[in-house]
């Protein structure tokens, strides 16, 4: 399944191509100015710098759009990276959104740039037999490459690589208004949701890009609020794949 994903030329001819027809369907059907302002963001992230589908690319924008409305305060985290371009949207929203004279909320973003660890048996069938050494592997350069095409400040950038199990703990987590989870697995997301959603603000948004794809994702999610005995916030699905929910208050 190697020759399918991003990390071949085949794969990325694959999701340029799906892209662009999902981009000439968004303006057919919702012929708008915007919609041409974000079939323009679209095409300079995609396939290069994101695998992240267009619906789901559209609402990071407008989640982070949102938060600003609202005057959400926190900073951006994203966990699950690759080559930065869902990242550079999240930014350049919210420099669109608060204006030029605000100042950038911070990108705090982890990964491990090596590709994903391998699923464990948490992690059902189709990731086991999907799975390759260096899936998905992205680099720290092409990240900040993005950041410096959409002319995003790279002062307000913290990169950190490595595992998440080894970082994660560590660090000296922001408050967070939004929380992009891009894990794929089990353990992975596991271990986000335990270390980053208790810097998540109340009203914050988390964004699950793997939700309703990978059983893991799921079940991690479901499993970290009934080991606390919380009440799992309701989640919303965004387009084929991904979800997202708000803190409660």
């Amino acid at each position: 399944m190697r020759f399918l994903t991003t990390d071949s030329a085949t794969g990325r001819l694959l999701t340029w191509g799906r892209g662009v027809l999902e981009i000439l369907i968004l303006l057919v059907t919702r012929p708008s100015r915007r919609s041409l302002r974000f079939a323009s963001m679209i095409l300079r992230v995609k396939p290069r710098f994101t695998m992240v589908n267009n619906a789901n690319l559209i609402h990071l924008y407008e989640t982070v759009e949102s938060a600003a409305k609202e005057g959400l305060a926190g900073a951006i985290v994203e966990c699950g990276v690759w080559n930065g371009g869902s990242a550079a949207v999240m930014a350049l929203a919210d420099r669109e959104a608060r204006g030029p004279s605000a100042a950038p909320r911070p990108v705090w973003l982890f990964d491990s740039f090596e590709g994903l660890p391998p699923p464990k048996e948490k992690d059902d069938k189709k990731a086991l037999e999907h799975y390759f050494e260096g899936m998905n592997k992205g680099s720290i350069e092409a990240v900040k490459r993005v950041f410096t095409n959409l002319k995003l400040p790279l002062e307000r950038l913290t990169i950190t690589k490595g595992w998440f199990e080894q970082t994660l703990p560590k660090a000296e987590l922001p408050a967070t208004a939004i929380l992009h989870i891009d894990a794929d697995w089990y353990d992975s997301v596991k271990v986000v949701m335990e270390t980053c959603y208790p810097k998540v603000v109340p009203g914050g948004y988390v964004i699950l890009n793997d939700y309703g794809f990978w059983e893991g994702c799921d079940r991690a999610v479901e499993d970290y609020f009934a080991e606390r005995k919380l009440s799992q916030p309701e989640i919303v699905r965004v387009g084929r794949v991904g979800g997202y929910f708000r803190k409660p208050a």
